[in-house]
Order: C-alpha cells, then sequence, then structure tokens
C-alpha cells in the first residue's frame, strides 16, 4: 500500500486526541517509519516530546510547518489536529486523510463535541472514520458502556475497544515517552493501558486494507462491464 494519513480529530478539548496520537504513531512506528504532524495551536505532541529532551518518542514529531519537508519519507503520517478546527481545516483533514480518529470522552461535554463533529463529517459525506471511547472511568460507573450503546443504536462506527482512565497515561505524559515505555508503575496497569492501541492500530489496519482491496476492485468491474 502507499503512505497512508491517520487523522486524529475532534470539536471539543480534552479528549485525548494527542494521547491517541502519540500512541497510535509507536503502534505504527513498529511497522513501518511513522511521522507526527503536530497540528495542535498549543503544540501538545511537540511538548510531549521535549519532556525526554527529545528521546522517548521512536518516531519524528514536525509542526505542520515542517510537515512537506519530511512527509514524503514516512510510510505513516499521523495527524493531530487542534480542538475545534476551522470549517476549511477539518474539511482539509476529512477529505485527504485516508483514515479519521474521532476520540470523545464519556461526559456531557465530551458527547457534545462529538455531536457536532460528526455533524460536520455528515454534511461532508465522510465515512472514513471510527469513534474512539477515552479515557473511561472504570466500574461501578457506566458512562463508557452507556455512550457505546446509544452510538450503537444511532449506527456510528466505533472501534471495539475503548481507552481506560489510569494514571499510567499521566505518568507517561510527565515523561514524554508512549505508554509502553512507562517504568514506575505496576506491569499489569501498563499492559492495560497498552492493549487499546493494539487493537485501535490493528482495526484500523484492516480498514484500510479492505478500503484498498475495494478501490482497485472498482477499475476491474467497470473494465468488465
Amino acid at each position: 500500500m502507499e503512505q497512508q494519513i491517520i487523522g486524529i480529530a475532534s470539536n471539543k478539548g480534552g479528549q485525548g486526541k494527542s494521547t491517541t496520537a502519540i500512541n497510535l504513531s509507536a503502534f505504527f512506528q513498529r511497522l513501518a517509519p511513522t511521522l507526527l504532524v503536530d497540528g495542535d495551536g498549543i503544540r501538545t505532541a511537540s511538548k510531549y516530546r521535549d519532556r525526554s529532551g527529545g528521546e522517548g518518542l521512536p518516531f519524528k514529531v514536525v509542526s505542520y510547518i515542517e510537515m512537506p519537508k519530511h512527509i514524503r519519507d514516512f510510510r505513516y503520517v499521523v495527524i493531530d489536529t487542534e480542538a475545534n478546527p476551522s470549517d476549511t481545516d477539518f474539511k482539509d483533514l476529512a477529505l485527504n486523510c485516508d483514515f479519521m480518529v474521532v476520540p470523545v470522552v464519556p461526559e456531557t461535554e465530551g458527547v457534545e463535541g462529538l455531536t457536532s463533529t460528526l455533524l460536520r463529517l455528515r454534511e461532508l459525506g465522510s465515512d472514513h472514520f471510527k469513534v474512539l471511547l477515552s479515557m473511561v472511568p472504570p466500574p461501578p460507573r457506566k458512562d463508557g458502556e452507556q455512550l457505546r450503546e446509544m452510538l450503537r443504536q444511532q449506527k456510528i462506527p466505533l472501534f471495539d475497544t475503548e481507552v481506560p482512565r489510569l494514571s499510567t497515561f499521566d505518568k507517561a505524559a510527565a515523561a514524554g515517552v508512549p505508554v509502553y515505555a512507562v517504568k514506575d508503575d505496576k506491569p499489569e496497569r501498563i499492559a492495560r493501558a497498552c492493549a487499546p492501541y493494539e487493537t485501535v492500530g490493528r482495526e484500523i489496519l484492516k480498514w484500510l486494507e479492505n478500503s484498498h482491496r475495494s478501490q482497485t476492485s472498482e477499475p476491474r468491474k467497470a473494465a468488465a462491464r
């Protein structure tokens, strides 16, 4: 397959966009050279990288301005966008990325932000995305379960997994490393934090593969008519 561009977007800040972008980039980097483009106005991913002196992340992080100089050298490009991007920026991302991840925290403000994000996608006729439940609180709270069921009833594309709310993510951000590289936490907690991004990464790869297969089969069908 050719270069793949994965966008991370939400109309609401604080939904786990940058955490998702960083840990998905770490997943893809294990497969092929991966570039993380920091399109957030407050440079969250760049600050994350800098906390480790630029040595903690296994992939390259660049700004939008730097992107044209580097993008051709990478198989996977992950774009971390700013919260509530302009209509123009959102349209550019939705129509030009190969797949979009829409993270949402199961709380009132997060759901409101998700609703407006989905409306934008619907207006653009975009269907190459999935919603990722992020920072899901543990039982006995049922916020994540209730939101998942609501989205299923509305036939909104969802990832099979969800990202739990764990202090491991705070430790990873403080150290400037992917969550799998956290040192001062219990191994089982680190494994719980890593597992969702492995699953999400595999789901994205499967979606991209199916999309590529569908696109290549269309010309054959047309030629056979």
